[in-house]
């Protein structure tokens, strides 16, 4: 099972921070948890609900994965608890529901047969919190053009304590990642004069489909492949030549480039470049090489040879 750690850093900022009185200028503002848990009934709630959304990406698999540090239930109480705290979750959608209709997205309901998580949590006598896996079996059957989402509600609490009315519902959306997604490093040359200069930017590439990925060009804000267009000076087309790339995941082939975005253009990739321009002539293998995590593609737009595109990507890291 792959594991996903979600956050490390504020995981361990929170086992830190709440080792000692939760008194801060959010908590005493009453923008999160309980205000002055000193006066008032302790309390429990999820710290990860003071985002309204909480993002993750994990890989379009069969295997199973499990993500750790979202489904984090906290003891709002300058003490640790003196015996065991049972605490309840429930599933709730209309927390997912409410976030589309107040932020005008369409995140979908991850269905039931696609994840696990315990609902029924203990906070151990002596400690100040607990923390449950999100369990994904299965990702391979969802749709990685769509983001999904989980809705949790803290809705039961024994030993006295309080729910934090501001802390209790937690969101969680995940989106879907093959192994191509990523952020790289695009350096290459487009051939129509008299944009021929070498351009070297990143780029983001987002998975699209099992074994497809779209460049994203975080400069221009859209899909689309940048260009060179003076020495040191990138530029783009806009999404009108927005390629989405398709692999076959057994051979790591680039086997065709589809547009991502409207239909300005076609694009073909180039298997054999006999074209005067400064690049060799000869066979051209399109391909991502999974040790160096490098892409090799050439392409072109309206099957016009002096519109192509002599692409290398190099793998920097998750997007």
């Amino acid at each position: 099972m792959k594991k996903i750690l979600s956050n490390s850093l504020l995981m361990a900022a929170l086992a830190i921070a709440f080792t000692g009185c939760l008194k801060d200028k959010g908590f005493d503002n009453h923008t999160y948890g309980i205000n002055d848990p000193d006066s008032q009934p302790p309390g429990v709630g999820f710290p990860k609900a003071a985002s309204a959304k909480n993002s993750i990406g994990v890989d379009l698999s069969t295997s199973s994965q499990s993500v750790d540090g979202l489904v984090y239930v906290n003891l709002e109480s300058g003490k640790p608890a003196s015996s065991d705290v049972h605490v309840t979750l429930v599933l709730d959608d209309a927390i997912r529901v409410a976030y589309n209709n107040a932020n005008g997205t369409s995140i979908l309901a991850l269905p039931a047969a696609n994840f696990s998580v315990a609902l029924n949590l203990t906070i151990p006598a002596g400690q100040r919190n607990v923390q449950v896996p999100l369990v994904l079996p299965n990702t391979s059957t969802l749709n990685p053009n769509n983001t999904y989402g989980i809705g949790l509600k803290i809705s039961a609490v024994d030993g006295g304590y309080k729910i934090a009315e501001n802390l209790k519902n937690l969101f969680i959306e995940i989106g879907l990642k093959n192994k191509y997604d990523g952020l790289y490093n695009l350096k290459g040359i487009h051939n129509r004069a008299p944009y021929t200069f070498p351009f070297d930017t990143d780029v983001e590439m987002w998975t699209t489909g099992p074994s497809s990925v779209a460049m994203f060009w975080p400069d221009g804000g859209d899909f689309g492949q940048p260009i060179g267009v003076a020495p040191g000076v990138a530029n783009w087309y806009g999404n009108a030549v927005s390629p989405n790339f398709h692999f076959n995941p057994a051979t790591n082939e680039c086997i065709n480039v589809t547009l991502q975005v409207g239909a300005a253009v076609t694009l073909a990739m180039v298997t054999l470049d006999n074209t005067p321009d400064t690049n060799p002539d000869g066979p051209i293998y399109n391909r991502y090489e999974p040790g160096p995590k490098k892409m090799y593609l050439t392409f072109q737009y309206n099957g016009n040879n002096l519109r192509r595109f002599y692409d290398t990507l190099t793998y920097l890291g998750p997007r």
